[in-house]
């Protein structure tokens, strides 16, 4: 799927893009431009042809000084002022926004694990409503720019609109009725040439782009997922252990990633029972993180199986189990909503989040100093949508007033700027606000405190263990040695592979990888 990226509809397009209609226009216009000059060249040619000198000459001028000074007019107004325009209907902001969202790579592996497909759906639907009747496309009299300096509007209005009266002025003892009619036709002619010359000259499309971007969407059209859907729900109806957590199994599991030559995960077998507190240790590139990617589906395994309550992983409906599961990535991603919603959006389909559960939810992550910070609150937009243009470039427009200088810094979003650390904190109170819910019964907490102080590490990890009632806990920390001993079982990994399984004891008394990485960070 990543190869598709290409396909989606380009975000910042949002006004005018629609799925698959850039190629169809881009065609549509390539060819109509293409014949229309063309044809129209072969009318006039044909027209001039049966001229006497040095009428011929002066027709033949009139025909192709209007297509040069409209080709060599500027076509933004040179000398006109500056100006700017933007919009102020929050339901638009909102819309543009979740059209972002949903089609920017960078947040798709996050809507997948904290399950946001439907929910980013209702929204965009309710936010529509809201926006009702108004033209959500752009201005184009504004967006294509004001007028251009009046000499040139003035050259080309003379060389199309007063070829008559300098036809009779500079050959007079040759008008007649039928030069008269032949002028009015050849300036008709003229005056259509010249918007084909215009269109051909603005349109930057080539053939060979038009032809891409059509495969790209029938590509896109005949993609059809590897991945087996399954239809099983999760969990499972009279299962013993829907109510302690998850039960997992690894079964000679292998991954290779599409384009690689090797396994970032070899051959891997372990159980983990429900309810276990277990972690996963290892150096980095050991394939950690690439092993617990198919818990959640976003790769499926090379070879070998994965259950989930004793049953193949394949067979139950991704989005189910995936609600199941909570997430906390290394670097997780910051949504372009508001703070409450970085932290609650994932309930919001689900049912009504109040204010205390987000203030709470925010003070187990660890971010409720920040938030507080914040002119805003929990109401603050890190990254702010915003629908600001015009045209302000000097050398093209004129000097921007001071007026529209703070119209221009008033109506533009400002993103916050948040450390590594904080998105963490940030996103860890979006697990913490899942974790309420009764139907989660995996959580996996990836390297997502290696940003953190030690406090603040111990802290948020803390959390984690006094909400594991009824959930399986699966920890991914180069820094482990404060929850080694609380943990049911260790896996310790090295090249894709588990090289060592069992209780922090018995690892330490093997004294081998894992007593190695263990007394490393103890004796630092």
């Amino acid at each position: 799927m990543q190869d598709l990226y290409t396909l989606f509809p380009v975000t910042t397009r949002f006004e005018s893009e629609f799925p698959g209609g850039s190629f169809v226009t881009q065609l549509s216009r390539l060819m109509r431009n293409t014949l229309a000059l063309i044809s129209q060249i072969a009318v006039l040619l044909h027209a001039i042809s049966y001229k006497q000198r040095p009428e011929k000459e002066v027709l033949v001028f009139f025909c192709v000084a209007y297509p040069l000074a409209r080709w060599f007019a500027p076509q933004n107004g040179i000398g006109s002022p500056a100006y700017i325009y933007w919009t102020e209907n929050s339901a638009f902001h909102r819309m543009k926004a979740l059209f972002g969202l949903t089609f920017c790579p960078q947040y798709r592996a996050d809507l997948i694990l904290d399950g946001l497909t439907s929910c980013i759906e209702s929204e965009y639907k309710k936010s529509a409503k809201q926006l009702g009747d108004i033209i959500d496309s752009e201005p184009y009299p504004w967006s294509g720019g004001l007028s251009r300096h009046w000499i040139w509007d003035f050259l080309m209005n003379v060389t199309v609109d007063l070829p008559l009266a300098i036809y009779a002025l500079t050959l007079p003892t040759r008008l007649s009725p039928s030069s008269i009619t032949s002028i009015a036709l050849l300036q008709q002619a003229t005056s259509l040439l010249s918007l084909s010359v215009g269109d051909y000259s603005t349109d930057t499309s080539s053939l060979s782009e038009v032809c891409a971007n059509a495969k790209w969407l029938y590509d896109a059209i005949d993609h059809r997922s590897s991945m087996p859907q399954g239809t099983e729900p999760y969990p499972p109806a009279n299962t013993k252990t829907s109510n302690r957590g998850m039960k997992i199994s690894f079964r000679g599991v292998s991954l290779r990633y599409p384009g690689c030559q090797h396994d970032a995960v070899r051959e891997v077998s372990f159980e983990i029972q429900p309810g276990q507190l277990v972690l996963v240790v290892g150096v980095n590139g050991s394939g950690k993180s690439s092993m617990l990617k198919l818990l959640a589906r976003l790769f499926d395994p090379s070879k070998g199986q994965i259950f989930i309550d004793d049953k193949p992983l394949t067979s139950y409906d991704a989005d189910m189990l995936r609600a199941a599961m909570s997430f906390l990535p290394q670097a997780p991603v910051v949504y372009p909503v508001s703070v409450r919603e970085n932290i609650s959006l994932s309930l919001l389909s689900k049912r009504d989040v109040n204010d205390k559960d987000v203030e709470e939810a925010a003070r187990r992550g660890g971010c409720s100093q920040l938030i507080s910070r914040f002119s805003n609150q929990y109401d603050t937009q890190l990254q702010p949508s915003f629908d600001i243009n015009g045209g302000w470039s000097e050398g093209i427009y004129g000097i921007l007033s001071a007026g529209l200088k703070d119209e221009l810094a008033k109506n533009t979003g400002t993103k916050i700027s948040i450390s590594g650390g904080e998105k963490q904190r940030l996103a860890a109170a979006r697990t913490f606000i899942r974790l309420e819910q009764s139907d989660t019964k995996l959580v996996v907490v990836d390297e997502a405190t290696s940003s953190l102080d030690p406090v603040a590490e111990r802290d948020i990890l803390s959390e984690f263990r006094r909400s594991r009632q009824g959930k399986t806990l699966i920890f991914v920390t180069h820094r482990f040695h404060q929850l080694a001993r609380d943990a049911d079982q260790i896996l310790c990994m090295r090249d894709g592979s588990v090289i060592e399984c069992g209780s922090h004891e018995a690892l330490l008394g093997l004294d081998g990888e894992y007593a190695r990485l263990y007394n490393a960070q103890t004796n630092a």
